[in-house]
């Protein structure tokens, strides 16, 4: 039961969206098209760059959710993994059926709709364990510094 649950979790994207959320739009992006690279090339190679543009699109829009709203608490982690998660699977599966290419096999088996519904839920789940030792072993000094700085940002964009 449990290796099922594992199978649905994204740890790719789980890392490049807690990147995002550090408020760093260089970084955040590079890490998803590393990210998204890596996806490609260990799924099979079969159509390189779709992982990529997904990732680099749900780090994109994690970045801009972490720039508007500047409180990081988990109802915002949630909401970021949650956007992400729906962005990229949906991607990456509209690429897939758009090129009609046979997608890389989804976990368990399923059908597209659990496939989504269940990495929703596992990566939400796994982002509550994943994310503190992230915190722990990445943890910036200046992530202070880097809040104002989006804030004064915001602030000027309105």
């Amino acid at each position: 039961m449990l290796g099922e649950w594992l199978g649905h979790i994204d740890w790719l994207l789980l890392v490049v969206v807690y990147i995002g959320l550090q408020r760093d739009p260089f970084r955040a992006l590079l890490t998803g098209a590393a990210a998204g690279f890596l996806q490609d090339i260990f799924s099979g190679g079969q159509a390189i760059g779709i992982s990529g543009f997904a990732y680099v699109l749900a780090a994109y829009i994690t970045h801009r959710f972490a720039t508007f709203i500047v409180v990081d608490n988990l109802v915002v982690r949630f909401m970021a993994i949650a956007t992400a998660s729906l962005v990229s699977t949906i991607i990456r599966l509209s690429f897939f059926k758009l090129l009609q290419i046979e997608p890389p096999v989804l976990a368990g088996g399923q059908t597209i709709a659990p496939a989504i519904v269940f990495g929703l839920i596992a990566n939400l789940f796994a982002s509550v364990l994943f994310f503190n030792p992230l915190s722990r072993l990445f943890g910036s000094k200046d992530a202070k510094l880097r809040i104002r700085r989006s804030e004064a940002r915001r602030r000027r964009l309105s």
